[in-house]
């Protein structure tokens, strides 16, 4: 190899010719593509390869690319060091990587990308956390759970992306904005949160850390969780479809919602509040901590109630069924103020998985939902699919199931009735 003088080599000026006799065509397309892969992900050219099951071809250009006699055997192994001292030693190059460089193109340091990519999205990861617990419990799940990464393509997307996120959230707790209103007015168009959208994905993950207990923070809600997570944080999707129904909930404030209760109460009147009204004329509910407010699951019970008692019996909620996004939201204030929240229901599949939202998310207690108010209840129909066994009653699935008979509030109104009476639950 020519030498400068002070014995330094000199550059090497690639010869081409040379270079596509002995290593270029599709014999050794494989010795080539597995050495792009290793430099590329940052092994070095030295070492050896091996090919399984090579055709007659592929052995015979690995042969007089080491300059070897004709090999047999199922594989053929190539010492890598040795093809970059042919080609170093001929002159044709300065090395393999240059000539893997000229015959197929730029290597690329995927190693090295992978670490620079890491450290932007540790960068980007790391500008979520807060002060609050939510907040950082909120990063964790998007690193954890890969979502972030999912949504957006790389880390200066996701950094755009968390930058409109965080928009919103400042703009929250509303009081009662249209979600429509509310992308429009932080992210300058109407369709921003739509369901389908990245954003709406990440602002329900973080209205979910903010506003829901650990074990219900799983999957992305839908339809009326998905409207009672987004009335939390105090934005209508539906805002006047679904009401509570409400009965004997007397409230001392001077807000609309207030005087609605208040003069309904005095009279012994159910009435229904919106989601809307919930949110834009929020009820003083200060004055309930440490009173019993009933919850049932059929308008039928508070019909009953305000006929039997008029304006004498203790305040009563209806879920009407699964519970809207305006029930959900009166009980979790309810919850917040420091009422005390008795909830009964159908002895049956659907009634026990109400009673269980109702118990588990707003902390209330079952009102005459054990195992003895079941089997003193007269029977109803036939009960058409198993119900599941829960926690807040045990026992109580295994006797549903071993009776096979449904039971519905309508079976048990006296003791209800009774109840409502007495301001409290009889044991």
């Amino acid at each position: 190899m020519p030498e400068r003088a002070g014995g330094h080599a000199a550059p090497v000026e690639v010869d081409r010719e040379r270079l596509r006799a002995l290593l270029d065509g599709d014999d050794l397309a494989w010795l080539r593509d597995r050495v792009h892969r290793r430099l590329e992900a940052g092994r070095g050219s030295m070492g050896t390869v091996t090919l399984t099951d090579p055709s007659a071809g592929q052995r015979a250009a690995i042969d007089r690319l080491l300059g070897r006699r004709p090999s047999s055997g199922a594989r053929v192994t190539v010492p890598l060091d040795v093809v970059d001292a042919v080609l170093r030693e001929a002159g044709i190059c300065t090395g393999l990587r240059e000539a893997i460089e000229v015959l197929d193109g730029p290597v690329v340091d995927r190693a090295g990308q992978r670490r620079t990519t890491a450290q932007a999205w540790g960068t980007v990861t790391a500008g979520l956390a807060g002060d609050e617990a939510w907040q950082r419990g909120w990063r964790d799940d998007l690193v954890g759970s890969g979502l972030l990464r999912r949504l957006a393509d790389d880390p200066e997307h996701a950094t755009i992306l968390l930058e409109r996120i965080r928009r919103v959230l400042r703009a929250l707790p509303a009081t009662g904005i249209p979600l429509a209103h509310l992308a429009a007015r932080t992210l300058g168009d109407s369709h921003a949160l739509d369901p389908d959208r990245p954003e709406a994905t990440l602002v329900l993950k973080a209205l979910q850390h903010q506003h829901l207990p650990p074990d219900e923070r799983g999957p992305l809600p839908t339809g009326v969780d998905r409207r009672a997570l987004w009335a939390a944080a105090g934005v209508l999707l539906d805002e006047l479809s679904a009401p509570v129904l409400v009965w004997n909930l007397s409230t001392p404030g001077a807000g609309l919602v207030d005087q609605t209760l208040r003069s309904h109460a005095a009279v012994g009147e159910p009435v229904r509040l919106t989601l809307r009204a919930l949110l834009h004329h929020p009820p003083d509910l200060t004055g309930l901590a440490g009173r019993t407010v009933f919850v049932c699951e059929n308008p039928t019970v508070v019909a009953a109630a305000a006929d039997t008692l008029g304006p004498a019996g203790a305040p009563l909620v209806c879920s009407d069924g699964q519970p809207s996004a305006a029930v959900q939201t009166l009980l979790r204030h309810l919850a917040a103020a420091g009422a005390v929240l008795l909830h009964h229901g159908d002895f049956d599949r659907g009634g026990l998985r109400i009673a269980t939202t109702i118990i588990e998310r707003f902390g209330a207690g079952p009102w005459r939902m054990d195992v003895a108010s079941y089997r003193a209840a007269p029977a109803g129909p036939t009960l058409m699919a198993p119900v599941e066994p829960v926690g807040w009653a045990p026992g109580l699935a295994a006797a549903v199931n071993h009776r096979s008979t449904v039971v519905h509030e309508e079976q048990v109104l006296h003791h209800l009735i009774d109840d409502l009476r007495a301001g409290h639950h009889h044991v």
